[in-house]
């Protein structure tokens, strides 16, 4: 049904209640009243009446419009303000690594170079290429938050493995003045639970990101401790802090809160935002506390869910595991790829076998038991990674498939899930990360070295 215009709606209200004041009025008035001129004067009053109450009723129904009115142009004010802050500042985010890979890239092809130079070059376009995946990977996982496109994929973690691993990743990353610690509140048996890993880590990576961004001296503290029924971490800086009236805008989409104007800070203004996304996902709470000055204290909470004793889960094992002889299937339409695995792995004494679809992929692990693990990617013609996946684990389910992917997005990795795979590498990935999901697929399958 179509609305109907504001303006028409006034006047057809005005006109409606003018008939009816005046007829049914008018009515009443003569039934009762015999002197015309004492009727006249009624009639006069009647008048004034209906000016002054219609005013009144006008005035409130025209205030409530028109408080909408502005209200909605206040956020078409401010949604302006901020795409055009967020377009502006993404271009600055894309340029800036942008131009340090083509830069340099460029500046490569020169034949008096040094070998130092050479090194810092690379060191810089490594750099930068990492910083423009992680703007990239940021602006697809809020667009799924805002979009309610993002959902819980749970799965066995060992959170002290995790934690762990985050501190060591960021050790290196911390300035010579800054303390860098982390504390765990359950020892290895309780601490694996149930989770999405790609969110909390997610969260945890931000949060520590932004206090290493901002902390120029005293410590950074990480960890977590179990609460009654809910997991307490906590990301604790001596950085610049954050004033009071910045404490909710900076949890919002874009919102950046820069103490200091003369300098900027590298960022899209959408960590925060995703931080509380998926702490929201995860059922969970976020706290500030903050002032400018005495650093940052950010504390989160999730629901704590142990995996039983009598659960089956994998234990993580951190010992040194041979590759050589290890028969992997590379399902790869992309040459460049297949070409950039086989380098990664040059050397490592494992066997690469490649398949240009999914099809083929499934023919070759049909007629051949020799595979120890596959390597799918997800989109390919005649036959893309999940169908051949759920087929292969038709015909052999003991065999470890690995996703190979652009980008896992949360449908991505649920679909995969479903479709079987035992493990998720998303692209681009370095040689430390395929070896790594190589081995961690061999110690859950130790079964398939012996052959």
């Amino acid at each position: 049904m179509k609305k109907i215009r504001f303006e028409y709606k006034f006047t057809a209200i005005y006109l409606i209640l003018g008939l009816l004041w005046i007829v049914f009025s008018d009515r009443f008035l003569n039934s009762i009243i015999a002197d015309q001129d004492y009727l006249t004067k009624i009639q006069t009053y009647k008048g004034w009446f209906y000016v002054i109450t219609t005013a009144f009723l006008f005035f409130f129904y025209l205030r409530m419009h028109l408080v909408k009115l502005r209200n909605a142009e206040k956020k078409a004010v401010e949604s302006d303000r901020l795409k055009t802050a967020f377009l502006q500042n993404i271009s600055h985010e894309f340029r800036t690594p942008m131009n340090g890979i083509i830069g340099f890239a460029g500046l490569l092809k020169e034949d008096e170079l040094t070998p130092e130079q050479k090194k810092e070059y690379i060191e810089i376009i490594n750099n930068s290429s990492n910083r423009l995946l992680n703007l990239v990977n940021q602006t697809l996982d809020i667009s799924l938050i805002e979009t309610g496109s993002s959902f819980v994929v749970k799965q066995p973690v060992y959170l002290n493995t995790l934690m762990l691993e985050i501190h060591k990743n960021w050790a290196p990353m911390i300035k010579k003045e800054v303390n860098f610690t982390l504390s765990t509140g359950l020892k290895n048996p309780s601490s694996c639970i149930y989770t999405d890993e790609y969110k909390l880590k997610q969260v945890l990576n931000n949060l520590i990101s932004n206090a290493v961004k901002f902390t120029e001296a005293g410590h950074i503290r990480i960890g977590y401790s179990l609460q009654k029924n809910v997991l307490e971490f906590f990301i604790e800086d001596t950085g610049l802090g954050i004033p009071s009236e910045h404490h909710l805008e900076i949890f919002k989409p874009f919102r950046k809160s820069e103490p200091e104007k003369s300098r900027f800070y590298e960022g899209a203004g959408v960590g925060l935002a995703i931080c509380k996304g998926n702490i929201d996902l995860l059922k969970g709470k976020v706290y500030l506390q903050s002032a400018p000055g005495t650093g940052s204290k950010f504390r989160f909470t999730i629901p704590y869910e142990p995996v039983l004793s009598g659960e089956s889960f994998f234990e993580p094992d951190d010992s040194i595991l041979s590759l050589e002889g290890l028969k992997v299937l590379v399902a790869e339409d992309e040459m460049m790829n297949f070409s950039y695995i086989e380098e990664l792995l040059e050397g490592t004494g494992i066997e690469i076998h490649h398949a240009l679809n999914g099809k083929l992929a499934v023919d070759l692990c049909q007629n051949n038991n020799n595979y120890d693990l596959v390597l799918m990617d997800i989109r390919m013609p005649v036959m893309n990674g999940y169908e051949a996946t759920k087929l292969i684990k038709e015909l052999r389910p003991e065999l470890p498939v690995i996703a190979q992917t652009a980008y896992i997005t949360c449908e991505e990795r649920h679909k995969a899930i479903e479709a079987g795979f035992d493990a998720f590498l998303s692209k681009p990935f370095l040689k430390e990360e395929l070896l790594e999901v190589l081995g961690k697929q061999c110690r859950k399958h130790p079964d398939k070295r012996d052959h």
